[in-house]
């Protein structure tokens, strides 16, 4: 860390489960659910049941994966950050441009339905507007723009609201046709024949009618603002598509079974119209037109929700000017973003040629749902320290590999005026990148199963004051995101009392503590202080660590520049999580050379137990590379030595940085000791210990009696 990196904006979780489900069902339940139906009738009869019921099992698998992804990784971005985190910055940008756009697409495509919707309601109920449908259509996206603006929570109520409705209209519509359908109300009227064309047409619509079911990932989108994601983000990626895929079933079924597939044909888009006028006359007709016009105003709004995140996590991490990433002071909204989706949206309206935008919209969440599959493949293979989802997908590796192939598969289906398009999109995402975002480093995700503190360390740094020399900051420069405690000492002799020497100090070591602060804080660093007078400088080192809950300890060396970090491994066990996780965090902006030097001791070799250090070596190597290392950056070697004093100062050299973890926390005052006496006094390089957790003896604190248990209990409950 030479300059610590400016807060990066973040946003609030406000999101309910409610309103992650009614994002999913909202975006899927869109125009396909009333346009789908008699074309894919048309084409495969009541076959094409089989159609929505492939689609639908291709999306689950996909939201099965993305539910492991969003676990392990809930922010903001959805596929994007999922893609980025996983495969880089280069793939990231063409994701992110791809669902940003894909969803803008997709979004004036659902506004302009609106429109129609909307022309037609009226013209139902004798009313002749003309043909305002781009006006219609313009001025619902201004307005769903800044209801976005002025409120997630605002949206997202809205978004459960109008799904709730929606849902419920269909619901009862096609429940009351397959009543019908089964005789229960009236005369019988099941589909047949089933497949009048054969089954060869139930792949091809697979590919024409998966666009129903785009929109499920979007729930990850808004993963950095859903309430509790570990609970909350899998029941809402499963359950909306559960749900979306029941609905299409009963759809089909009722289409099927109130009108003969020639007549399907015929009428196409506007079937389910007249499907629903078959069933209860022209009350039917109204409310399906009612209805439409909640689908898709639900549609455009939770993609206008989810696609500002997308271009709000692409600005977070550099990809796109910082700009667009500030948050609203009053609303807490990424209201830049939310612009920047709204008025693609108003200028794409006047522009025509929805429906193969709306195509090119869903090619490009195919080329998302397979990367997102392939990213479940890739990190359960290598298991990045970070990596640690709350669910788990079942059926690995097997459903991530049919996800991924079915969804890469499925674009071949596609018209190729739409594939030129999609590829047209991702070409200007890649020029883009290599001319503005070509080497930006993004950051690893901080799940919520990694402590914090191990993700921002706390380096207790004591030194001496009077300080003979400045603190030599090359030590610390190649660290990122740490916080550092400065402890300033003075040790005094044993009969010299503590307070009476603060007495007659009279500030004068405050001052220069204060003066040491302000030199590291005027390079960047966080920096807190503690001032001790002490006999016993180990104690006291001791009691700060727990005082202040310490992470690692760095004896300093007046060295002007750090060129290697330096790991003495004598157990394999050293390398813990933890161990390999600060290491990493303290390292990784560096980018310095680790060279891990494995310790055989000359005692086991006289005693023929000499342990495997190959093994040692390729078990230490891995969990440095799981914790993020780059496996170029570690190198290793063996040593043969009577203890690791020896060996460290054997191989160290002054530019070097050794890092020890701690032996037992609870012997720390020991440790401590053993660091500065034989270690420390002996080589010429800086030296940083990882401290152990140490945790308070069950025993050493009284217990209550049950009397008083009830009574905190009872305070607890109150």
């Amino acid at each position: 860390m030479s300059n610590p990196k400016e807060k990066k904006p973040s946003l609030t979780r406000t999101l309910s489960l409610r309103v992650a489900l009614s994002i999913g069902v909202g975006i899927m339940v869109g125009a396909g659910i009333f346009v789908f139906p008699g074309i894919a009738s048309g084409e495969a009869g009541p076959a094409a049941i089989l159609s929505f019921l492939l689609a639908g099992t291709i999306a689950l698998i996909v939201a099965l994966c993305t539910a492991e992804l969003a676990t392990a990784m809930p922010s903001s971005g959805g596929g994007y950050y999922f893609v980025s985190r996983t495969f880089g910055p280069f793939w990231g940008m063409l994701i992110g441009i791809g669902q940003w756009l894909g969803l803008v697409f997709a979004s004036a495509f659902y506004l302009y339905g609106f429109g129609s919707y909307l022309i037609d309601l009226l013209k139902e109920i004798g009313y002749q507007p003309g043909d305002p449908i781009i006006l219609i259509g313009l001025a619902t996206a201004i307005l769903l723009t800044f209801i976005n603006i002025f409120g997630t929570k605002s949206a997202g109520k809205l978004q459960n609201n109008v799904v709730l409705i929606l849902t419920g209209i269909l619901t009862l519509l096609f429940l009351y046709g397959v009543l019908q359908a089964l005789g229960i109300i009236g005369e019988a009227s099941l589909p047949s024949p089933f497949a009048p064309n054969g089954f060869s047409p139930v792949f091809g619509v697979s590919a024409l009618i998966f666009t129903s079911y785009l929109g499920f990932v979007q729930i990850a989108t808004m993963g950095g603002e859903i309430i509790n994601p570990q609970r909350n983000l899998p029941r809402a990626l499963v359950g909306s598509v559960l749900i979306v895929l029941i609905l299409y079933l009963l759809a089909i079924f009722v289409t099927n079974s109130v009108l003969p597939v020639d007549q399907l044909e015929e009428l196409g888009e506007t079937a389910i119209v007249e499907v629903a006028r078959s069933l209860i006359g022209d009350i039917g007709a109204l409310v399906v037109l009612f209805a439409g016009l909640l689908a898709t105003f639900s549609s455009a709004n939770a993609s206008i929700l989810s696609s500002s995140r997308t271009i709000f996590a692409l600005s977070k991490d550099g990809l796109v000017p910082k700009w667009v990433s500030v948050i609203h002071q009053r609303f807490g909204t990424p209201h830049r973003a939310i612009f920047l989706v709204g008025l693609p949206i108003a200028g794409i309206l006047f522009v025509g040629n929805l429906e193969v935008l709306a195509e090119t919209a869903s090619l490009l969440h195919l080329i998302i749902y397979g990367l997102i599959c392939a990213c479940v493949l890739k990190l359960r293979k290598e298991a990045p320290i970070w990596y640690v989802p709350g669910f788990k997908t079942p059926g690995y590796p097997a459903l991530p590999a049919v996800g991924m192939l079915a969804g890469f598969g499925l674009i071949f289906f596609m018209k190729p005026l739409s594939i030129i398009l999609g590829g047209a999109v991702l070409l200007v995402s890649a020029i883009f990148y290599f001319v503005y975002a070509r080497g930006k480093k993004l950051s690893d995700p901080s799940p919520p199963h990694i402590d914090p503190k191990l993700r921002k360390p706390r380096i207790l740094l004591p030194v001496s004051l009077p300080l003979e020399k400045s603190i030599p900051l090359a030590i610390l420069k190649g660290f990122t995101n740490l916080e550092v405690l400065l402890l300033g000492y003075k040790e005094l002799k044993e009969q010299t009392s503590p307070e009476q020497y603060e007495e007659e100090d009279d500030g004068e070591t405050q001052a220069e503590l204060n003066e040491t602060r302000k030199d590291l804080e005027d390079e960047g660093f966080d920096v807190k202080t503690e001032l001790v007078f002490t006999p016993d400088i180990t104690q006291a080192i001791d009691n700060v660590i727990l005082e202040y809950d310490c992470q690692a300890l760095l004896v300093v060396k007046p060295i002007e520049e750090l060129n290697r970090l330096l790991i003495p491994v004598y157990d394999i066990n050293q390398i813990s999580k933890s161990f390999a996780t600060v290491i990493y965090e303290l390292t990784k902006a560096s980018n310095l050379p680790a060279t891990l030097m494995i310790i055989e001791s000359k005692e086991d070799s006289e005693n023929d137990e000499v342990k495997d250090s190959s093994a040692i070596n390729r078990e230490a190597m891995k969990r440095l590379r799981q914790a993020g290392i780059d496996k170029n950056q570690i190198k290793s070697s063996s040593v043969q030595v009577s203890d690791i004093s020896e060996a460290v100062k054997e191989k160290s050299k002054p530019d070097d940085l050794v890092i020890l973890v701690e032996a037992n926390a609870k012997e720390r005052e020991n440790f401590i000791n053993k660091i500065r006496v034989e270690i420390s006094d002996k080589i010429d390089c800086p030296l940083l210990v990882v401290l152990e957790e140490r945790k308070q003896e069950e025993d050493s604190e009284p217990k209550d009696s049950p009397a008083e248990e009830v009574e905190k209990e009872d305070e607890n409950d109150n």
